[in-house]
């Protein structure tokens, strides 16, 4: 009983964490589902004249979607960084802080097809308004 325990526990220590990175499942996304990632790191030193702490975010996120004018799909992803490091000086009294942040953002719609004629129309009457 307890050899299934361990087996148990081992087999749950091979998912999901390795460290502070989260491991995403390879299963196919569904329609509309949305997936997200996120890492942290943080490390620190101190001692009696000062400290320097360091601070680090990693976020990801896609999702697929159905463009809902054409049926087709599409796809939005998205990713973050931040690094943040702070610096103590206990003797001279002042503390500084740098934060750097990167942000990329990317959407795959769906090509819009329309006909000629429709197009055509609305660039013909560009400058004329109608009343109703």
């Amino acid at each position: 009983m307890t050899k299934k325990n361990n087996t148990k526990q081992s087999e749950n220590a091979n998912n999901g964490t390795i460290g502070y990175l989260k491991v995403m499942p390879l299963s196919k996304p569904k329609l509309n589902e949305s997936r997200e990632v996120q890492s942290k790191a943080r490390s620190s030193y101190k001692d009696e004249y000062g400290g320097v702490s360091s601070h680090y975010i990693e976020n990801y996120k896609a999702e697929q979607f159905m463009d809902k004018s054409t049926g087709r799909l599409g796809y939005k992803q998205e990713a973050k960084f931040t690094s943040t490091e702070k610096y103590v000086d206990k003797e001279l009294g002042f503390t500084t802080e740098y934060q750097t942040q990167v942000k990329f953002k990317e959407s795959v719609y769906p090509n819009k097809t329309g006909s000629s004629s429709s197009k055509s129309h609305c660039n013909n009457n560009k400058n004329r308004i109608d009343y109703y």
